[in-house]
């Protein structure tokens, strides 16, 4: 189950922290290049598009690892503690249905758009797709894994 965590860990706040670092590098060279050099960095654009999807897709599956997924603790820890439960099951639960219909619309999304490509960088535009695929995967895990702390009673990882 640790590696797991650490998985979960990783993609939840390693990975989106290295992406928003990719975007702040990428823009500011672009901004640098735009100004002193009078040229623009020509991938700076696809790029940025390709690492702020991955900063918010895979950030989602951090916030739902910290229990802060759309506020929702907000709003649970204010029921009393028999609906508590209930009301969380149901939320994750209707989390997994949103993400596993957003994973299937991914994954077609993958199989449709084979041929198209970033212009500057020449990669497939299909890769945006697969990252979001990967991250509502994750977050399916995430909730399953909450579920089934939650019905065993332990709150560890």
């Amino acid at each position: 189950m640790r590696p797991l965590s650490y998985l979960l860990t990783f993609l939840g706040s390693v990975v989106p922290a290295v992406l928003l670092g990719v975007i702040l590098m990428v823009v500011s060279a672009d901004v640098f290049m735009r100004l002193v050099l009078r040229d623009s960095l020509h991938i700076a654009h696809d790029l940025a598009i390709v690492a702020l999807a991955g900063v918010v897709w895979f950030g989602i599956v951090g916030t739902a690892r910290e229990r802060e997924l759309f506020g929702i603790k907000v709003l649970t820890d204010r029921l009393p503690h028999r609906w508590r439960i209930a009301v969380g099951v149901a939320v994750d639960l209707l989390v997994i249905l949103i993400a596993a219909q957003v994973l299937r619309a991914a994954v077609i999304q993958v199989e449709t758009a084979r041929f198209t490509r970033f212009v500057a960088l020449g990669w497939p535009k299909w890769i945006v797709s697969a990252g979001l695929a990967a991250a509502m995967a994750a977050l399916i895990v995430v909730q399953l894994l909450h579920l089934w702390r939650l019905f065993r009673g332990s709150k560890n990882d």
